[in-house]
């Protein structure tokens, strides 16, 4: 893991490790995506079990006290059967290893009518504010975390390779988290502009970056997006 702030590291899985307090921050794992996908005529490989695994394997070798879930935490509401007993049998096999808390995204809509969790918009622990991001609350005196923006970065090699990764965006006052999900392709920064609602954040900082690479974290020292324009979430 790598120190992105006071007593807060970025795991190579994406996910926000916050040492002193045990707590393991983890955003967008869009749950019973391949099967949700499915539903509306997508006929993909059915991979759901590999989000699953990577979710129970970090907190197998974290034991966190507490795992926060900030928000999409599932892809769609009304899950048929398979679906339904793929998130089920997630949060179980979770909360048997963790005590689990979940913060509602905008993809949650169905999330108390369709399985009874409740889910509130926000999570604090000491001066840090945890939301999922698509509404950003003021937070002047302590530090923002999120998901909701699958930020991503692409890179080259000097054969012309390609690769996307997920990144973590930092600021003093600010973590963006990436997307959870192995299926959230991600906005990549490096060639579309910041999203309106970053930009703000970030205007009249140097945000850093770090790529996840899935084993490792590293700071990407080269040059950053311009913080301006707009884009939509996903």
């Amino acid at each position: 893991m790598t120190e992105v702030g006071p007593g807060r590291f970025a795991h190579p899985s994406g996910g926000l490790w916050l040492a002193e307090q045990r707590v393991l921050l983890i955003a967008d794992p869009h749950l019973g995506y391949a099967w949700a996908q499915r539903r509306r005529g997508e006929l993909g490989p059915l991979g759901d079990v590999v989000g699953q695994v990577k979710l129970l394997q970090v907190v197998e070798e974290l034991a966190p006290e507490q795992t926060v879930l900030l928000g999409d935490i599932v892809h769609a509401p009304k899950p048929g059967p398979e679906e339904r007993a793929l998130i089920e049998e997630t949060m179980a096999a979770l909360k048997a290893r963790t005590r689990v808390q979940l913060v509602r995204g905008n993809h949650d809509r169905g999330l108390w009518k369709d399985f009874g969790w409740k889910a509130p918009t926000e999570f604090r622990i000491g001066e840090l504010v945890a939301v999922h991001g698509d509404c950003i609350p003021a937070c002047p005196d302590g530090h923002l975390v999120m998901g909701h923006f699958h930020p991503a970065w692409s890179i080259e090699d000097a054969a012309g390779a390609r690769r996307r990764l997920s990144v973590f965006v930092v600021t003093s006052k600010l973590t963006v988290l990436p997307a959870f999900s192995p299926y959230a392709g991600g906005y990549n920064l490096r060639v579309r502009p910041w999203p309106a609602e970053l930009a703000d954040l970030v205007a009249n900082t140097r945000p850093r970056l770090y790529a996840t690479t899935g084993a490792r974290v590293v700071e990407l020292r080269r040059s950053r997006p311009k913080p301006a324009a707009s884009g939509p979430a996903e």
